[in-house]
């Protein structure tokens, strides 16, 4: 990459940082462009240049958190090993946990963006997927080595992806201690989960596993993406 390429790049960066210290700060409705651009020290049109818009931040804000996400799971995993189903559910929830943890507010902010499936910001949109498809598969590798056709191995890790986005809908609401309730329910999701899933290759669960593919493929749970209809 030139030089100016390298220079367009930390500038950007710039812009990101300091967009989300200020959407951290006074919030997502109250920050301008405006605003952004004199943080860094840019015009309003060389900052726009970087990102068309605050839904723009926003996007990067996602794709950041999902880099960001995964380096945890990994580092995690390297200092304190679990190879339980469990253990490794309750890691990565625990991770989104804290990397979330200051973004209460900016994410209470966003929540009619991330559910309104006009939305550009909604998590089930089409600007979103990659970055979906990535959160999917991180729940989707837990389940790789539980011995049940390949297909109900993708619909657990896609139903659990859905379950931990309602554990995040309660952190959104949440106002306890160092949100404890939200942590319970991660938790529980983790345990429950770990305590079902050695039930599901049994043959007595077999009517119930095979209702539930063909549902998930009637309503498109198991397409590409995993948006639904």
């Amino acid at each position: 990459m030139s030089e100016r390429g390298k220079k367009s790049e930390r500038t950007r960066a710039k812009v990101f940082e300091t967009a989300l210290g200020l959407f951290r700060k006074r919030g997502f409705e109250q920050t301008t462009m405006r605003e952004i651009a004199k943080g860094v020290g840019l015009s309003l049109g060389a900052a726009y240049h970087h990102f068309a818009s605050k839904d723009a931040l926003v996007l990067e804000y996602y794709r950041w958190m999902q880099s960001e996400h995964e380096a945890r799971v990994e580092r995690a995993a390297l200092e304190v090993p679990d190879e339980s189903l469990r253990g490794r559910l309750a890691r990565l929830l625990e991770t989104k946990l804290e990397l979330l943890s200051e973004d209460q507010r900016l994410l209470s902010a966003l929540f009619r963006g991330l559910v309104d499936p006009e939305g550009s910001l909604s998590v089930f949109g089409e600007e979103t997927q990659a970055i979906r498809e990535r959160s999917q598969a991180q729940f989707e590798e837990l389940f790789a080595e539980v011995e049940v056709d390949p297909e109900l191995r993708t619909l657990l890790g896609r139903a659990t992806w859905g379950a931990h986005l309602g554990v995040f809908l309660f952190f959104v609401h949440d106002r306890s201690p160092d949100h404890a309730r939200t942590r319970r329910l991660a938790d529980e999701l983790a345990t429950l989960t770990a305590t079902l899933v050695p039930f599901l290759g049994h043959p007595f669960a077999q009517p119930v596993t095979s209702r539930a593919l063909e549902l998930a493929r009637e309503l498109g749970f198991l397409d590409p993406g995993g948006e639904g209809p």
